[in-house]
């Protein structure tokens, strides 16, 4: 991201600061304009939908003072065009899924009313980290993340510790008590804001309603990062308050024009669970969420070919809350991931082009799922159907003039293995979308 920086000055950046308004003025504004449309074609006759977002954001840094700073960041987002999008399917009777993902999910009506307050913090940097705590811009993990593929990311408030004991070590710790999930407006606790949405079903097929019942506080996490020659390892483990414990664990080598990786990562339910009627429970006492996904990748001159397998194991469900983020397992793409699936074995094949200095990147990814059956719900929370889907991706990122400037496009088809009954296809599977973006960065 280009940084507009104010006008510069020799003056010392401690107590010799004159006035407030220089203050104010040592500090950097960045920033980016967005432009969204996506247009989603469900089979046969089922209704399809289109929309064109518009918005944007700002952010104000300001200088050090004391070895501290501060920070504020707006977004806000407009309908530019649509068509209707809460007319309702004749045969299923739902009404736009993806592009309501633009504006704001929790009142399909609001187009408009769409600003949210993203950041407010004040930082304390020291010689080998920095603790910051208020609305901030985490660092992506792979289960808590901005995920920022709509015109609002997910949006944290808590404190997040960044410490480097030792050169090529990394520590973060990190508490998060408010969360503003993707595509809403407001912020809410942790107990308003787990299940806000659809709360999926319990392994027996009764419909789970977890939603103000868990009694959550926040979130814990520990992260660790270390490098060691042509190896990487990072390890977190998080603590979802009265949900779940869950461990991650990754490693990665790379030589030459090969790279490896394997994923590791388990969880179980926190103690409280027990004590929730059964349709209550996040997760059930019994289960055990177990992943393992790997990666082989290879690259030559100007192109990347990549192939990850990942296995969900039969011990349980493997499960975090939507609210927080999406899995990064190797396996993991765009309108496709693994959580809600137990006993559940994926495939993805990808490919990556860059032309002109990466100016131009072109990719293709083919990503098969096996084994969820419909209204077979013991590792399937969501009730869907095993799937194939198939994401070309474009990218050009201008340069000169316009440099700031990048436009992607991103076409996804989809299509069930097994179940094409209306209900189970309608804005989940057996779609063509297209999503055009527009960028602008300063």
């Amino acid at each position: 991201m280009l940084e507009h920086q104010l006008p510069d000055t020799t003056q010392e950046i401690h107590g010799g600061l004159h006035s407030l308004q220089e203050f104010f003025g040592l500090g950097t504004i960045t920033g980016h304009l967005r432009n969204f449309f996506m247009s989603t074609h469900n089979e046969g006759s089922l209704r399809d939908y289109y929309a064109n977002a518009i918005g944007g954001s700002m952010r104000f840094r300001s200088h050090e003072f004391y070895n501290f700073e501060f920070g504020a960041a707006g977004i806000f987002t407009y309908k530019l065009f649509s068509n209707d999008l809460n007319e309702p399917d004749p045969v299923v009777g739902r009404v736009s899924k993806w592009e309501h993902e633009l504006f704001d999910i929790l009142n399909l009506g609001n187009f408009n009313d769409l600003d949210r307050l993203e950041e407010l913090y004040v930082r304390y940097n020291f010689s080998r980290g920095n603790i910051t705590y208020g609305k901030m811009e985490i660092e992506d993990t792979p289960l808590l993340n901005r995920s920022d593929g709509r015109m609002k990311p997910f949006a944290f408030k808590g404190f997040w510790l960044n410490y480097a004991p030792a050169d090529n070590h990394h520590l973060q710790v990190t508490w998060i008590d408010r969360i503003s999930p993707r595509s809403t407006v407001e912020w809410f606790d942790f107990n308003e804001g787990i299940g806000l949405s659809f709360n999926g079903f319990q392994p027996d097929g009764t419909e789970a309603e977890y939603h103000e019942h868990l009694e959550s506080d926040g979130l814990a996490m520990l992260g660790y990062h270390t490098r060691l020659r042509d190896f990487r390892l990072e390890f977190y483990q998080y603590y979802l308050h009265h949900i779940s414990h869950i461990t991650w664990a990754a490693l990665e080598y790379r030589k030459n024009a090969w790279g490896l990786g394997l994923q590791y990562s388990v969880q179980f339910p926190d103690g409280f669970q027990n004590d929730l009627e059964y349709e209550q429970r996040y997760m059930q006492p019994g289960e055990r969420g177990q992943v393992l996904s790997g990666r082989v990748r290879y690259h030559f001159g100007d192109w990347d070919l990549w192939g990850a397998y990942t296995h969900a194991f039969d011990t349980g469900r493997y499960l975090f809350p939507r609210e927080l983020g999406r899995d990064q397992f190797y396996t993991s793409t765009q309108r496709s991931r693994l959580e809600g699936f137990g006993d559940t074995d994926i495939i993805t094949l990808g490919t990556e082009v860059h032309f002109g200095r990466d100016h131009f990147t072109g990719g293709l990814e083919y990503t098969r799922l096996f084994g969820p059956e419909v209204n077979a719900y013991e590792f399937n929370k969501y009730n869907l159907d095993a799937y194939q889907q198939v994401n070309l991706k474009l990218d050009y990122a201008f340069k000169g003039f316009l440099e700031g400037m990048h436009m992607q496009l991103l076409y996804v088809y989809k299509n069930n293995l097994n179940n094409n009954a209306p209900e189970v296809i309608f804005n989940i599977s057996n779609f063509h979308q297209l999503n055009f973006v527009t960028n602008f960065e300063f």
